[in-house]
């Protein structure tokens, strides 16, 4: 038998050797900025890149001024230091502005870098591709060396002596290009903190910000740091701030935390590695966190209290300052240490003794803080208590899908069945995140006897704890966000506008006072890698596409792992919700429910409950 096959796709382009192309380091920068730079929002990271380099000269202490200049007019950007000075013999200003993996941190020699931000070889060459015009001016060995370059491309050199005091050793200047970033004015504020971070570990160094005509001296000792950092109004009352550092040769793990008694029982943390703030963590809170737990629930055996493990970190407020020699982070923007464990377990092991000693000499601190644990234990136990009695709320054990938090002023997430649970679940903070899928269809009816009548929908009022008129109130809602999470697609769409109203007809103050919200989730992304970068509106897509990125549509939320999950749905810098206002037409909404029953019709005229592009 003779077997033939047809092509799945007829295409009509030539697929040779012609068709390969191998793109130059600056060519391939620009066309894909995002595997780079990670957001193309603003050049923030244009300016980060060039103030690493100054601040691994400040951390190894060859400098003790870097400044930073932004012009808002001319959109010129100006990074400068009196450190060592780029070398200048054999063009090394241009070889590290145009070849990757270029730079003196590979070197392991003597006169290297021991800690460092910049890790990898392609800060500069990123921030010469992705200006319009960019500029190394350097002085150093009794030479004055100027380097130009235009859209990535070297222009000229201009190298001279220079006798005298040199004002500084090294200058980077750039103008970022307005076709790669969608604003080309960077993020002062962000500039200001890593200047901050940077002035409280080098307290020797001077930090200086420049923005237009006013200067900015930057200086922050660390009490004041960590109150503003990781306290807020509420924390009036805490208890001691302990400051721990553990050390290795030249890598040191220091750790600066307290309890709060009156603020948030959501612990929180605050994290810099080589200067370059964490914000997502990693590893060094995971092991951190399980020599408090371990510690504290064997004195609590000893002392005779009672809580559970996490209620060790009930008002927990916490600042790591790590320098490590090879700290590796999760992509290019360094938001998480991915290190191995088996790397900090030296320090570690030195933090730990260091802990367990002083709370050993410290017995009454110790006990206060037992005490602290078992009290928030009793209260959490007495609201399950008063729950379970109580036929407006819901037990905290009755539902078999509910995945509660520990917080009573948590969020809820209402995501459509198992698979987009699953990942959810995975990543969320158990503290303040509770997710309930739903396993079901919702009734598309207005009426309080038909909704109540799904299992699905009589669940969900028990757990808000509100219940309905005549019963309904307010004061005992469970959470401070209810946030309704689905697809993308017609389908999403469509569930999220039948939760809306479901909502506006049971529980309608929860909309009218701000509880409500649509989590707006991508149907498309960019994958390149292990970076993953939401495309939310049509314009991106468009402009995703032109520029040849790798694009792939998303099936549902399911499809997310928990990394991209936490970052649509869960970190608030950048997830997108939209908070759902009552409106003055909910009967003629009533009947549009009431007239297409099933029918996706509805979608067409949501905007009558939802304010927004949606």
């Amino acid at each position: 038998m003779l077997l033939t096959t047809a092509p799945l796709i007829e295409t009509k382009t030539k697929y040779d050797e012609k068709s390969i192309q191998v793109l130059d380091e600056i060519t391939h920068v620009r066309t894909n900025p995002g595997m780079y730079i990670g957001s193309t929002e603003n050049p923030i990271h244009l300016i980060e890149e060039a103030f690493d380099n100054s601040l691994d000269e400040c951390v190894n202490n060859h400098a003790t001024i870097a400044a930073v200049t932004v012009n808002t007019k001319t959109n010129l950007c100006c990074i400068i230091d009196n450190g060592r000075g780029i070398p200048i013999n054999g063009d090394v200003p241009k070889t590290i502005s145009t070849k990757l993996f270029s730079g003196a941190k590979f070197n392991t020699g003597k006169d290297s870098y021991g800690i460092c931000s910049g890790l990898h070889g392609i800060g500069l060459v990123c921030v010469n591709a992705l200006s319009t015009d960019y500029k190394v001016e350097i002085y150093r060995d009794n030479q004055h060396a100027i380097y130009t370059f235009k859209s990535g491309l070297f222009k000229n050199k201009k190298i001279e002596d220079f006798v005298g005091e040199k004002p500084f050793s090294t200058k980077i200047e750039f103008t970022a290009d307005p076709k790669i970033f969608e604003s080309i004015l960077p993020d002062i504020n962000r500039i200001r903190q890593r200047m901050t971070n940077a002035s409280v570990e080098l307290p020797n160094s001077t930090f200086v910000l420049y923005v237009d005509d006013k200067k900015e001296i930057i200086k922050l000792d660390k009490d004041t740091f960590f109150k503003t950092e990781c306290l807020n109004d509420t924390d009036t009352e805490t208890s001691e701030v302990l400051d721990f550092v553990a050390q290795e040769g030249i890598e040191k793990f220091g750790v600066r935390f307290c309890y709060s008694y009156t603020g948030t029982n959501t612990p929180r943390f605050s994290s810099a590695v080589n200067l370059l703030p964490v914000e997502q963590g990693g590893v060094h809170v995971t092991m951190f966190m399980e020599i408090l737990r371990e510690y504290f629930l064997s004195k609590m055996k000893k002392y005779g209290y009672h809580f559970l493990p996490q209620d060790s970190f009930c008002g927990l407020r916490t600042y790591f300052s790590l320098s490590l020699i090879k700290p590796e982070f999760i992509g290019q923007t360094k938001d998480k240490l991915a290190n191995k464990r088996t790397y900090f377990n030296q320090l570690f092991d030195k933090l730990k003794l260091q802990i367990e000693s002083h709370f050993n000499k410290n017995e009454d601190q110790l006990k206060f803080l037992l005490e602290h644990f078992t009290t928030f234990r009793k209260k959490q136990d007495a609201k399950k208590v008063k729950s379970s009695n109580n036929s407006g709320r819901r037990g905290s054990t009755k539902f078999t899908k509910l995945r509660d938090c520990i917080e009573t002023n948590g969020e809820l997430f209402i995501v459509e069945g198992d698979s987009a649970s699953g990942s959810l679940i995975s990543c969320r903070n158990p503290n303040i995140h509770a997710v309930l899928p739903l396993r079901g269809k919702i009734p598309s009816v207005v009426t309080k006897k038909d909704i109540l009548k799904n299992k699905e929908i009589g669940e969900l009022i028990e757990a808000l704890g509100t219940g309905i008129e005549p019963h309904f109130d307010i004061t005992k809602i469970k959470y401070s966000k209810i946030i309704c999470a689905t697809d993308a697609d017609v389908d999403g769409a469509h569930i999220s506008s039948l939760m809306t109203m479901v909502i506006a007809v049971l529980a309608p103050e929860i909309i009218k006072q701000g509880y409500f919200y649509l989590a707006k989730t991508p149907l498309y992304a960019i994958k390149e890698k292990k970076v993953f970068t939401p495309l939310w509106t049509s314009a991106e897509l468009e402009k995703a596409r032109q520029a040849g990125k790798y694009i792939i549509r998303l099936k549902g939320l399911g499809e997310l792992n928990p990394d991209e999950a936490k970052q649509v749905l869960l970190t608030q810098a950048t997830r997108r919700l939209i908070q759902i206002q009552y409106s003055d037409d909910i009967q003629k909404i009533s009947n549009l429910f009431l007239n297409v029953s099933d029918k996706r019709e509805l979608l067409e005229d949501n905007s009558i409950i939802i304010e927004g592009d949606y």
